[in-house]
């Protein structure tokens, strides 16, 4: 995983404005970018991580209009879709004749190879994912479907994603690079189905959306990880479906509900006794505060998972 964190303060007064062109044009993508004609009032913060082939962008600046010409279209080797999530203010995505204006929370779709224009008349607070079209192995014309349109203020499919999406960067700080990894996927699932969504061929649109269900679901099993009576059924009751339905969809996606339990909360506990300065919490709080509610199948559990007993791991990481 790798970010970059570009400031126009780093800069000198006369050089932003071509700095943040270049910046924006070699690790985001060839745009032709109008700034304000007074250097002084040009302003950016922009962070740029990548998680694997999605990159995610946050963007902070001076009001400002992207215009992705025929000729950049053309040019460009590698097509790329962009969602744009509004973080406040508002702003506006233009392509194939259609417009969306953005407000707070929601989502906006626009792929490079065609032209578009992004509208940030008030300033610009965003983030931006973005992806290689390749990826996304949707057909063009529901690709079509999807650009320039508003989303995610009617619930849905689109509002899932926006949560999740707003979460993943607002968090990505934090994340290590196998938690990254793990995420590129089901990020890309959601990502299809609420193109899916927007489409009107139900073929299309019926794999991707029994997807975003399993993303959500798995989504529900990280944030209540920590939660001792997490269980088949109560998975099953907060998605409104039946715990056999549960069990066909975690079986799509490869995961067995008590192993993935398990291994996560494992997971979770060796990088809290991993962590720098040391946690002063018992080893047996730290257990049952993850959900185990015995100190001695912890101990078990982890040592067969590690080779080491979680005090050994504890001491190899701090040693006195």
């Amino acid at each position: 995983m790798i970010t970059t964190n570009w400031r126009t303060e780093t800069v000198p007064l006369a050089d932003r404005a071509d700095a943040l062109r270049q910046t924006i044009r070699e690790h985001v993508v060839p745009v032709e970018l109008v700034l304000p004609s007074a250097a002084e009032q040009v302003h950016a913060d922009v962070t740029i991580t990548d998680i694997g082939s999605l990159q995610v962008s946050t963007v902070r600046a001076n009001p400002a209009t992207v215009h992705r010409t025929s000729r950049l279209a053309r040019a460009d080797d590698e097509p790329v879709l962009f969602i744009s999530l509004q973080v406040s203010g508002e702003s506006t995505v233009v392509q194939d004749g259609r417009s969306a204006v953005l407000r707070p929370g929601s989502i906006a779709f626009y792929d490079t190879r065609r032209p578009y224009t992004l509208l940030f008349d008030h300033g610009v607070d965003m983030h931006f994912f973005r992806i290689p079209v390749r990826d996304v192995a949707l057909p063009d014309d529901v690709l079509c479907q999807a650009v320039a349109r508003g989303m995610g203020q009617d619930g849905g499919v689109p509002a899932l994603a926006t949560g999740y999406l707003r979460r993943l960067a607002e968090s990505r700080a934090t994340l290590d690079a196998t938690a990254a990894h793990l995420l590129a996927a089901p990020s890309m699932e959601l990502v299809r189905a609420v193109i899916a969504s927007e489409s009107d061929r139900p073929a299309s649109a019926r794999g991707p959306l029994y997807e975003a269900l399993g993303v959500r679901i798995l989504e529900h099993m990280r944030t209540h990880l920590a939660d001792p009576d997490l269980s088949p059924a109560s998975v099953a009751r907060a998605h409104h479906i039946s715990v056999r339905y549960l069990y066909t969809i975690l079986a799509r996606a490869g995961v067995g509900f008590g192993e993935w339990v398990r291994t996560e909360r494992l997971d979770a506990c060796r990088r809290e006794l991993s962590r720098v300065p040391p946690t002063t919490e018992t080893i047996a709080a730290l257990a049952h505060r993850w959900g185990f509610r015995s100190p001695s199948h912890f101990s078990r559990a982890f040592k067969a998972a590690y080779g080491v007993s979680p005090q050994a791991w504890r001491d190899l990481r701090h040693p006195s």
